[in-house]
């Protein structure tokens, strides 16, 4: 099956899922033609990430650069959850309005997307929307979409968690890579302010643009989390479980 006509049958059985609202459906159907038209008009090949560089001015405050010497290794589509939890402030354990989420660490499966990124840099931008659209079940679709688009063997790079110590983590030896690393903040900006498509900006939805450093790890020293879906967590704890997970999508590039 040709790759166009495989990504709009998985894009057609997602858009039919009841978990997206009528808004959001329309908004991700006009997303994918967007995707749907490049991809048609691209051809993949050659898969070198030189001359391929971050949207480090899409923020209002910029991210530090990579540091000098070291090139960027992988691109990455992440798509998983950002989780949280709720501690009440009274005797009741009734979350109240003043009781706000505290962030605990992420989960994500990591899609290798260096080939996408080598050939279109504004496709690549256009899918943390698309992917973080789609609900968290069909990840085997969205790998196979990736599969067929690629023409690769191995589309999951890896595994993005927060070890027992709290610290972001990225095992990419699931695709066949010695590299892996655990990280620590070193920067973090706000995501730009997303325009729908009725012009109206979607502030505060997005997790932050961060830059981590290397505190362990092989063949992987710095990693940028950009373009980011989702994520964020309500302005408030009230009607929330004292544990909850907010779905998200990002671009995550690898430098070693």
């Amino acid at each position: 099956m040709r790759p166009l006509m495989f990504f709009i049958y998985c894009m057609a059985f997602l858009l039919t899922d009841t978990v997206l609202a009528i808004p959001d459906s329309l908004r991700f159907a006009t997303t994918f033609s967007s995707v749907a038209r490049q991809l048609n008009s691209i051809s993949l090949g050659n898969c070198s990430l030189k001359n391929i560089y971050l949207p480090l001015n899409d923020t209002k405050k910029r991210l530090p650069t990579p540091s000098p010497g070291l090139n960027l290794k992988f691109i990455a589509l992440g798509r998983g959850a950002q989780n949280y939890t709720c501690t009440s402030s009274n005797a009741l354990r009734e979350h109240s309005e003043e009781d706000k989420p505290v962030a605990v660490g992420a989960v994500a499966t990591l899609f290798d997307a260096s080939c996408i990124a080598s050939t279109s840099l504004n496709l690549l931008h256009e899918l943390p929307a698309v992917i973080g659209r789609a609900p968290l079940g069909p990840v085997a679709l969205i790998t196979e979409f990736l599969g067929e688009i690629t023409n690769s063997p191995s589309l999951i790079l890896g595994e993005h968690y927060f070890n027992a110590a709290g610290e972001p983590t990225f095992n990419l030896t699931m695709g066949g890579l010695d590299a892996w690393i655990i990280s620590k903040k070193n920067a973090a900006v706000t995501a730009p302010a997303r325009v729908a498509r009725n012009a109206c900006p979607e502030k505060g939805r997005d997790v932050a643009w961060l830059k981590l450093d290397k505190k362990q790890g092989e063949d992987v020293k710095e990693v940028y989390r950009v373009v980011t879906f989702q994520g964020s967590a309500p302005s408030t704890c009230a009607g929330q479980k004292e544990r909850f997970q907010v779905d998200y999508a990002a671009e995550y590039w690898f430098y070693g």
